[in-house]
């Protein structure tokens, strides 16, 4: 059912495996491998199998046989370059996910081609199963191209495959005429290696801080009027000061006490203690209650101070201390 033997192709330090089963696609296959070749990449095209097949005529046995013929391309591969990519045509996708989760960062990428599931999975449960619950170690990057017609169901795969993957970077190429677009194919895959293999893809995924901050100012400066035709804008506002609110220098200077009932009382509030004290040091006692007559004065001068200094009630709207 199987043989090793296909297509190996030496050139540089980029290696590119493709799989693909039966000779349906072996003319556009070759013309893939040629061209990554012209373009300095080492490829190898091994063969899989001789003639088409369907999902109902390959059992668990014949999906490993495919993945030992492929390992043994990709260890030849992977011994004569550092950068490795896999490229899974229809039912090869199958081998291609496979590959890619259990290498994990020893694959720089992966590439599928109108990539064909089965159907009734269970059918090979052995292997297929495995590969469908793992799909979330798929973590390279990822193109996908595929036909988008009303019968296709390589639409529906790639949906399914892009959902379960975790890889960072996943690009999509519808194509109209499947195989026939073989342009289309050939320029894709070519830009989608050389941008990964230079590592121009972690652009798409990492923010680029500057763009924030510019987007961020635009919005803040963006209702602004900076129309020069006007006498001020908005930038002059903020710079103009506040006429309320500004410091005045207070004056170090007492101002005299007009009020003769205020007058009074600090007199008061000054004589109380000065006649206590002295009454207490000479003994002047007339009226047998030193000191309270000049405690009391004191006391009332203070009382009649603090009265003095309230406002009128009539126009009050807050408390009096």
């Amino acid at each position: 059912m199987t043989n090793s033997k296909g297509l190996e192709l030496i050139a540089g330090d980029i290696g590119v495996l493709i799989l693909r089963e039966g000779q349906t696609s072996t003319n556009m296959a070759f013309t893939w491998a040629h061209n990554l070749h012209d373009a300095g990449m080492t490829v190898c095209l091994p063969e899989l199998s001789k003639n088409p097949l369907t999902w109902q005529e390959v059992n668990s046995d014949g999906l490993q046989d495919w993945l030992t013929i492929s390992e043994q391309s990709l260890a030849f591969l992977k011994s004569r370059c550092s950068v490795v990519f896999l490229i899974g045509i229809s039912m090869a996708s199958a081998i291609v996910l496979r590959l890619a989760e259990l290498l994990g960062e020893e694959i720089d990428g992966v590439i599928l081609l109108e990539p064909s599931l089965p159907k009734n999975r269970f059918a090979l449960r052995k292997v297929w199963r495995t590969i469908d619950e793992e799909l979330y170690l798929v973590e390279q990057p990822l193109i996908m191209l595929y036909s988008n017609q009303a019968d296709s169901e390589y639409s529906e795969n790639a949906l399914s495959i892009s959902q379960s993957v975790t890889s960072p970077f996943v690009r999509e190429i519808v194509l109209e005429n499947s195989f026939e677009d073989l342009p289309v194919i050939l320029e894709e895959t070519s830009a989608f290696i050389n941008e990964v293999a230079n590592g121009f893809w972690l652009s798409d995924i990492v923010p680029n801080d500057n763009d924030l901050i510019d987007a961020e100012f635009e919005s803040i400066i963006a209702g602004l009027a900076l129309d020069e035709s006007h006498p001020t804008n908005f930038l002059d506002d903020l710079d103009r000061p506040d006429p309320e609110d500004h410091f005045e220098k207070p004056n170090p200077k007492l101002e005299p006490i007009r009020d003769r009932s205020k007058r009074n009382s600090l007199l008061a509030m000054l004589l109380g203690p000065i006649y206590a004290i002295t009454a207490a040091i000479v003994g002047f006692n007339p009226f047998g209650i030193e000191p309270w007559p000049g405690v009391l004065v004191f006391i009332g001068g203070l009382a009649s101070f603090f009265y003095h200094l309230r406002d009128g009630y009539e126009d009050d709207d807050g408390a009096i201390l």
